[in-house]
């Protein structure tokens, strides 16, 4: 991944001679290419329809002219990392229709607004100076495409849509750097904007019970409680459990899935004759995740309880979109984290996969920290291929979060080129579609293919 803010709020390129020679570094050591990201907020930032593309045009060609490719990532959401010294906001004409109209924004039960984001319940509502968010987003993705058609195939391999908070397909249950959550806080529901409550209160009188979507259900949690420390989602007696808690859930999530495909069809219509792979991410909610109830899991939006596969859906929806899915967390093992969190990311990231293998959808990893060290490399490396599970197809692409000055830093560039050049290494090639074996025989690998998309699945492409 480029820096978050390669582009910068005033839409010039940062320290492009750095970056340059940054980026000609990665092209010598195999790397395929690196993820760029497209902010709403800079391009269509001066007005709507309002479209300038001249910093992309300049990076796009000084991608290219070193040889990688680009995964085009699509933000249709802000960035607040403290970490990373970035900040980019929604459009500022979006943000003065909510302040007229604060209900286009996510809300949580204390009428906190999450503003880094559009809410779902008005994806097809014309509050945006006469356009749905929808046609906005099509409007922006059009504008793109007629910008740089002839890229795309040869250099824009990959269209990854924003999904919700951080790109994510997901709620903004948990909010870093707001001060309302602090890790493992199971998080709160994000739907008392009048939109979504609006939409619960329809549901539930199609199904035929009306009296459960008059409110949503008035012992949730609050952002930092465990599951246990709620109402809501008590192991033994909770809410969640109970019909009127059953049907909120199956709302809460479906909206959130039926969000997904219609963003996902919007950029599979708009490049249906480009050669680009359509992607989304989910999110890595892995805390709580050996509770019965899957508190975090469940606030994010994904309806994961005991007994019950809440990714199924999630993956029957990408594979309806012909679309690859991303996955965080590739770096992160179970022996890592905080016992009394309960957490699994590995027990996640191989549900999920799972999921993804039923349903014949591709997927593409990534870490989700900044993390130079062999023992994340290593982990890294077995979450590609899952030897132990050979059922489920190697990753079709892994990016690495992310190119910056740490990379480069004399150690951390070492154990990096040895991570790209061995990620293959001891591993057997026999699940090429083509029935090829990987190039050289027995030499290794130094990056995973790029996808794309061929017949009825995925064709991966060996990078010689």
């Amino acid at each position: 991944m480029l820096p978050l803010d390669t582009v910068t709020v005033v839409n010039t390129l940062r320290r492009v001679k750095a970056l340059q020679a940054g980026l000609r570094a990665l092209k010598l050591i195999g790397v395929d290419g690196v993820m760029m990201y497209i902010w709403w907020g800079i391009v269509e930032g001066e007005g709507p329809r309002r479209y300038n593309w001249s910093a992309y045009a300049t990076l796009v060609n000084l991608v290219k002219s070193v040889g990688l490719k680009i995964q085009a990532s699509m933000c249709f959401h802000g960035c607040s990392n403290a970490s990373e010294n970035c900040s980019i906001s929604l459009p500022q004409w979006i943000m003065s229709i909510g302040e007229t109209n604060p209900d286009i924004f996510f809300s949580d039960r204390a009428g906190h607004r999450f503003q880094g984001c559009l809410s779902l319940s008005i994806d097809s509502l014309p509050l945006l100076d006469g356009r749905s968010p929808l046609q906005v987003y099509q409007d922006f993705l059009e504008s793109f495409r007629g910008e740089f058609d002839a890229y795309f195939g040869e250099t824009i391999v990959e269209v990854i849509m924003s999904l919700g908070p951080e790109g994510e397909l997901r709620y903004p249950a948990y909010q870093e750097g707001t001060g309302l959550w602090k890790f493992p806080g199971v998080g709160e529901f994000q739907c008392y904007d009048r939109y979504m409550l609006e939409s619960l209160k329809t549901y539930a009188e199609i199904l035929g019970k009306p009296e459960f979507g008059q409110a949503c259900p008035e012992d949730v949690p609050t952002y930092n409680q465990s599951p246990n420390e709620c109402g809501f989602f008590t192991e033994a007696n909770g809410s969640w459990r109970t019909p009127p808690g059953e049907l909120f859930l199956s709302w809460y999530s479906g909206e959130l899935v039926a969000h997904g495909s219609r963003m996902l069809n919007i950029v599979s219509s708009v490049f249906q004759k480009n050669r680009v792979v359509v992607v989304g991410k989910v999110a890595g909610v892995h805390w709580w995740y050996k509770s019965k109830s899957h508190a975090a899991e469940v606030t994010a939006g994904y309806y994961n309880i005991e007994g019950q596969d809440g990714y199924d859906k999630v993956a029957k929806m990408f594979k309806d979109n012909s679309a690859m899915m991303i996955l965080p967390c590739m770096e992160m093992s179970d022996k890592e984290q905080p016992s009394d969190a309960r957490c699994s990311p590995e027990m996640l990231l191989l549900q999920i996969r799972k999921a993804c293998s039923r349903n014949g959808v591709p997927v593409s990893g990534q870490n989700s920290l900044p993390r130079f060290d062999t023992v994340a490399y290593s982990r890294i490396k077995d979450s590609i291929h899952r030897l132990d599970y050979p059922f489920i197809p190697r990753l079709a692409v892994f990016t690495f979060l992310r190119m910056g000055e740490s990379l480069f830093y004399a150690e951390h560039w070492r154990l990096f080129v040895n991570f790209v050049r061995n990620m293959d290494k001891d591993v057997v090639w026999g699940d090429l579609q083509d029935g090829s074996s990987s190039e050289g025989g027995g030499q290794n690998r130094t990056f995973l293919s790029i996808s794309c998309f061929k017949g009825e699945g995925i064709h991966l492409q060996p990078i010689c």
